[in-house]
């Protein structure tokens, strides 16, 4: 265990691997920017990643003779210690970097082949639960460009100004319905 610990330091520190804790609107943007998540199921994608890994790249648990890795806390027989392989082709120290695109390429191999009902925290935490979905609706990237009420007033007031002032003009053009200028 002492020699796998090592190594698995001597690798980390020789790659400087980077971990990061997202916020839910930064973890948002960076699935938008990696478009193999349908934003139809947005909310379920953040939902599964809070509630098995609290949104860390670097998150990595033992259960008995399973070990679980990353974001998605996507379990060894999906990847291969030390090199590529698994059923996702993925080396595991892979998936507790900063890079979320592989990560994310092997959660939607697994939810293509098993659903989301492979993860089991989805089945009892987020499953039927739309919170986290209604919350990351909030977030400014999935906002929808709107103009606000302040600014809808606004645009009224300048557009009566508008008008008035053509009304003006136009009296001055015509007096006593003669048009004077052409």
């Amino acid at each position: 265990m002492r020699v796998y610990v090592l190594t698995l330091l001597i690798v980390s520190s020789v790659f400087q691997c980077h971990s990061v804790k997202f916020t839910r609107c930064k973890l948002v943007r960076e699935l938008l920017k990696i478009k193999s998540i349908e934003k139809t199921f947005l909310g379920s994608w953040v939902c599964l990643i809070e509630k098995e890994s609290q949104r860390d790249t670097a998150a990595y648990r033992e259960s008995g003779a399973r070990k679980y890795y990353g974001l998605y806390q996507i379990p060894q027989v999906w990847c291969k210690n030390g090199k590529r392989g698994g059923k996702c082709n993925i080396a595991c120290e892979a998936l507790l970097d900063d890079d979320i695109r592989d990560d994310t390429e092997c959660a939607v191999h697994i939810y293509e082949k098993e659903g989301f009902k492979y993860w089991s925290q989805w089945m009892v935490r987020c499953k039927n639960d739309n919170f986290i979905t209604g919350e990351i609706y909030k977030c400014p990237d999935l906002i929808s460009p709107r103009i606000s009420r302040e600014n809808d007033l606004e645009e009224i007031l300048k557009l009566k100004e508008q008008r008035d002032k053509m009304r003006n003009h136009s009296d001055l053009r015509t007096y006593y319905g003669i048009n004077w200028f052409f």
